[in-house]
């Protein structure tokens, strides 16, 4: 019922469109939806297996960073270990050194140990041997010099440590009176400010009995080195002295600086992009590779000034602590909390982290790597997936592109093979609705059409046959009745003028009424036996160049008899230009308009016009006749040059026989002319006859 609606309102299709969209319903929407379900599947099925993969692998890598942390925490602990060891052989060794007297020195290395004008005791010259720096806040006198002397035979020990861990970047003996022996040599004076005091430093008081009373090794903190090898940690230890096992002498160090953690400690070979951190046991940085400053904010302290830290202690900022930071509170807490784990954490990317404690001073380090470096195969897997996807998807729209190409050509093709025969065949039956015949050597591919065809030519056989049987009837009928309508209308005319005999008024009247129903039938037959010789072909058109001007009047001078009887008034409009010369017949072009002129005087209203306007349109000359009579309504203009069909008026007082208009177009067909009109009720009619140039 839908269907039918649907066709019934938006009328008939065009048999193209009818076979393309018979093919997109029956073939191309089922396969184009059996391959976007496919693409769904194969899209559905990728996502799950990279969804899949990828928690698989963050799991694996998760642990991964974790162990990572752990092996290398352990890895760190025992290279500090060793250092720590060292630091302890180095101060057993300075205790002794200070216990024993002194040796007996080369007076050329005692000679290059000088005063400064400050009172600072140092060192002059690079002999190989430590430097010494007494700087002078004890006034340095024999005594002192002798403890220098005394700490010499450390010299060798020194030299020895540093060459055994390249993780050493110098080592030093301080103490408690502000003596300084430094390995390697460099210029003391031109670093140390004079009388410098010693134990003020972290890396001398934080081995003193109040933050060390175990006297075991120690790790400092990170701090920018006085003696100008920039941020590093140490490990340091008290010197007590032998025979005073109460007094502190002196603390010994072994100094890391941090770009050497950096180099060497952390170049740990993590997954992805992964990268450590070292952390101090209040949560300072002590180590920052450069793969860790732009997701932290930061930027390694490499480049720093003494002038603060000769001073006093300097160290990092509260920015480079990581317990103190607010985007890293959660995880702070955790690393505090636990020895070591893994967690989650945002720098602006998402990162899964993995911590360890390094044994010994409790350092943490921290492993690091980005969740999209981690999935990077997984990815790339899925935006190969992805590719192939477009891939396929770009080749199923070209596919359906030609594929939609051949079917609209085939779809034309076919179209034009059935819509050609259909034409003809309709063409046929046009020719044989206006009398005409149907050759019979047709031939069609399509066995249901040539039936058709067989068929139209049999029937348009048959009714020719019957249009001749009806004109020849119609012809001899109109023959028949003109002679018998010729002696009434003669009788009614000697009955109405009969001298000495006059009518009365009722005769009378009945005799006019009598010529006139005698006239009008015999109108009727004369148009029955006009169009009866248009429709065998008898009428013959002389087709001449000419004026149609002249023309025009006649039949307006045709018409005028009729004027007086309706009160109409009749008016040439001549043309503004000479009108061009026109191609046709004279005789049937007067019929024509004096028709056309005639109708528009009867279907006039009293005291109405007709007028005739002439005008050049795209090669034809147009002759308008317009009247101001009652108009044609629209539900009867399609009926207009139907034959005998008078559109209402057979009651009406106004005379006709319903075949003058058809005559005309009949006429007008013949001679390449057309008739046009334009009506509206009660407001009149124009008729336009179109005639072909010269």
């Amino acid at each position: 019922m839908s269907t039918t609606s649907t066709t019934t309102a938006q009328g008939p299709q065009p048999l193209k469109t009818w076979l393309w969209r018979s093919y997109i319903r029956a073939a191309l929407v089922p396969l184009l939806l059996i391959e976007l379900s496919f693409l769904a599947i194969y899209w559905g099925t990728s996502q799950v297996v990279y969804d899949r993969s990828a928690a698989a692998v963050t799991q694996i890598s998760t642990e991964a960073v974790s162990a990572a942390a752990v092996r290398e925490a352990d890895i760190i602990a025992r290279r500090l270990e060793t250092v720590a060891a060292l630091t302890r052989v180095f101060a057993d060794d300075s205790v002794r050194a200070l216990a024993q007297p002194a040796p007996d020195l080369p007076q050329s290395e005692k000679d290059n140990h000088v005063y400064s004008p400050d009172g600072v005791f140092h060192t002059g010259t690079d002999t190989g041997a430590a430097a010494v720096f007494y700087s002078g806040i004890v006034p340095v006198g024999p005594a002192e010099q002798d403890k220098v002397w005394r700490t010499s035979r450390l010299d060798p020990l020194m030299k020895s440590i540093k060459a055994a861990d390249p993780l050493i970047t110098q080592l030093y003996l301080n103490t408690h009176d502000s003596l300084n022996r430094i390995y390697p040599w460099f210029d003391v004076l031109a670093i140390y400010p004079p009388r410098m005091d010693i134990p003020s430093y972290n890396f001398y008081y934080e081995a003193d009995a109040a933050h060390n009373p175990d006297r075991k090794v120690v790790w400092t903190d990170s701090y920018v080195d006085p003696a100008g090898s920039g941020w590093m940690v140490s490990a340091i230890a008290p010197v007590y002295g032998a025979d005073r096992p109460d007094v502190l002498e002196g603390v010994v160090g072994i100094d890391i600086t941090i770009d050497t953690i950096v180099d060497q400690v952390l170049d740990i070979d993590l997954e992805g992009d992964g990268y450590a951190i070292l952390v101090g046991r209040d949560g300072t940085i002590l180590a920052l590779p450069p793969a860790g400053e732009a997701d932290l904010g930061l930027s390694e302290l490499l480049d720093h000034s003494y002038e603060e830290a000769i001073l006093q202690d300097t160290f990092k900022p509260d920015s480079f602590n990581l317990y103190r930071r607010a985007e890293l509170s959660d995880l702070a807490q955790v690393i505090q909390s636990m020895p070591e784990g893994h967690g989650n954490v945002d720098l602006g990317r998402p990162m899964i982290a993995g911590w360890a404690t390094i044994a010994g001073p409790q350092w943490k380090l921290i492993t690091l790597t980005s969740e999209e470096s981690i999935l990077a195969g997984a990815t790339t897997l899925r935006e190969q997936l992805g590719l192939v996807s477009q891939i396929m998807l770009a080749i199923l729209v070209l596919f359906y592109a030609v594929f939609f190409l051949l079917l609209w050509r085939r779809s034309s093709a076919m179209s034009s093979r059935v819509a050609r025969p259909l034409a003809e065949i309709e063409g046929n039956m046009v020719r044989i609705a206006d009398g005409g015949s149907v050759p019979p050597d047709h031939r069609y591919e399509v066995a249901e059409l040539q039936t058709v065809g067989d068929h139209l030519v049999t029937m348009g056989a048959k009714l020719q046959t019957a249009n001749r049987a009806k004109s020849n009837f119609l012809s001899a009928m109109s023959h028949e009745l003109r002679t018998p309508l010729n002696a009434i209308l003669g009788f009614s005319e000697l009955l109405g003028s009969a001298r000495g005999q006059t009518l009365d008024g009722d005769n009378l009247r009945q005799v006019k009424a009598i010529s006139t129903a005698g006239w009008q039938l015999l109108q009727l037959v004369e148009g029955v036996i006009e169009l009866s010789r248009i429709e065998q072909g008898e009428v013959r058109e002389h087709l001449v160049a000419l004026d149609v001007l002249p023309v025009a009047r006649q039949a307006v001078e045709a018409a005028r008899p009729a004027i007086a009887d309706h009160g109409v008034t009749l008016t040439v409009n001549p043309p503004a230009a000479l009108l061009p010369p026109v191609r046709g017949d004279a005789e049937i072009i007067r019929r024509i308009l004096t028709h056309l002129v005639s109708n528009g005087i009867k279907y006039n209203r009293d005291g109405g016009s007709v007028t005739l306007a002439f005008g050049v349109e795209s090669g034809m000359l147009a002759v308008r006749v317009t009247d101001t009579g009652i108009g044609i309504p629209a539900d009867m203009q399609p009926r207009l040059f139907t034959p005998f069909d008078r559109l209402g008026h057979e009651n009406s007082t106004i005379s006709g026989t319903g075949i003058g208009l058809t005559i005309c177009r009949r006429l007008a067909d013949l001679t390449g002319c057309t008739i046009t009109f334009t009506s509206t009720e009660g407001q009149g009619s124009t008729f336009t006859l179109r005639i072909p140039l010269a």
